[in-house]
């Protein structure tokens, strides 16, 4: 009997520490999974050898070779998203992940040699340099790279972590996707019900490569989310923009008034601010003199379509193209609204008015551009594949071109325009 107790005791011991370490192997990986802001920047070097810090980063094929960009080589290129390297043309690059840069070993190819651990100082001599930890120089093709001290270190710090980075929001049977909700009212609730809707029929269509889309509706942008789609930044674009940029989260603006094609993480469904001007100056005569009437946030935009339109664009004018600031007295003959500043004041001006609609009159907007939105996001995740992280659902949305919807015009979206349409629709105020 005292043997039998004895036995439990022992099994119930065996199985607590299992538990326990399960338990403490759960709460490594997760602390892991969460990258400090320098391993951040420096998977961004590595990834798409663009740095953040606004020193570029270019790269040497050869000691008299004349540098080209980094984003030409990126280090991902060569060494996969994991850092073990794959099979180029017969040549394997080095294995990158930190657990084989520190230890010595020869590669099992014709010519290898020994070489001592790195450590992170020759790992960054080899990466500027080309020199490896025992002071040969690296054979061809690697690069040689220059880069500011700072952006060496941001990199170093990601390779200690690249064998088990994994970008959040991604798991074995789930993606979580951020939705950033327009303000409380009518629709925020449009919004909500129209993604749910979507989305619950996707995953009961097996989902996306067997993973199960997991909503997150929000107001703020969340690194724990793998993307976002269906956002609502009116009013907050640069801010939306530069905090998508700092977690490189890619985010699908459907509700924007001012894009950004500067930024790689953010895209723009609809016609922004910008280019609803444009249609409305478009809609007038060409011997029509416009002015353009702006405040501090639009005096960039007001600035390009001066440039644009050239002698159009005058002190005074018949038509006025609304951009903020205040309104001429006398009111002018034509008022040229775009979407963003269709407000009930302006739409009764004793004038006659234009708006500029990024879609149809007789479209809900709110439920068409999320709809739309998340119909272009699941596209992508498609398009990226199995495996795909957030670096590669961007070049995946960055493939499209005059996407249809069904619901929204042609989106196209390329590496250095992230705005997905110009078109929209001129109507006459009140309509007939």
């Amino acid at each position: 009997m005292a043997h039998r107790v004895a036995r439990r005791h022992r099994l119930h011991w065996r199985v607590e520490l299992i538990r326990l370490f399960l338990a403490l192997l759960f709460l490594a990986s997760a602390v892991h999974a969460e990258l400090t802001p320098q391993e951040l920047r420096g998977r961004g070097i590595y990834r798409t050898g663009m740095s953040n810090s606004g020193t570029p980063v270019m790269a040497h094929l050869s000691e008299n070779s004349n540098p080209v960009p980094a984003s030409v080589l990126p280090c991902v290129s060569c060494h996969g998203r994991d850092g073990r390297g794959k099979d180029e043309g017969g040549v394997r690059p080095s294995n990158l992940q930190w657990s084989a840069l520190t230890r010595p070993y020869a590669m099992e190819t014709p010519g290898s040699r020994a070489h001592p651990p790195y450590t992170a100082s020759t790992l960054m001599r080899a990466i500027t340099m080309g020199i490896d930890s025992a002071k040969h120089p690296l054979r061809p093709p690697m690069p040689r790279y220059e880069m500011s001290r700072g952006d060496a270190d941001d990199l170093v710090a990601y390779l200690r972590v690249a064998g088990s980075d994994r970008d959040p929001g991604v798991s074995d049977d789930a993606l979580r996707i951020g939705v950033l909700l327009p303000p409380p009212g009518d629709e925020r609730a449009v919004v909500q019900s129209t993604v749910s809707g979507y989305f619950a029929d996707v995953n009961a269509k097996g989902g996306v490569f067997e993973r199960r889309i997991e909503v997150d509706f929000t107001d703020t942008l969340s690194d724990r989310d793998f993307a976002v789609t269906a956002a609502y930044i009116i009013g907050r674009e640069e801010q939306i923009g530069r905090k998508a940029a700092e977690m490189q989260l890619p985010v699908i603006a459907a509700f924007a008034a001012q894009g950004d094609d500067t930024n790689r993480y953010l895209f723009e469904l609809l016609a922004g601010l910008e280019e609803q001007s444009i249609a409305l100056i478009n809609a007038l005569p060409t011997e029509a003199k416009i002015r353009i009437t702006h405040d501090a946030s639009t005096a960039a935009i007001a600035q390009r379509l001066t440039e644009r339109f050239g002698e159009r664009v005058a002190s005074s004018g018949a038509a006025v193209l609304f951009l903020g600031g205040t309104l001429p007295s006398p009111l002018p003959d034509t008022l040229l609204l775009p979407a963003p500043f269709t407000s009930d004041t302006l739409l009764s001006a004793h004038a006659q008015v234009l708006v500029a609609l990024p879609l149809p009159p007789a479209v809900r907007p709110a439920r068409a551009a999320a709809l739309a939105s998340s119909q272009l996001l699941v596209r992508a995740l498609q398009r990226a594949g199995r495996d795909a992280g957030r670096e590669s659902l961007i070049d995946a949305l960055e493939s499209f071109r005059s996407e249809e919807t069904g619901i929204t015009p042609p989106v196209t979206w390329t590496s250095t325009h992230h705005t997905g349409t110009s078109e929209c629709v001129i109507v006459r105020w009140p309509r007939k």
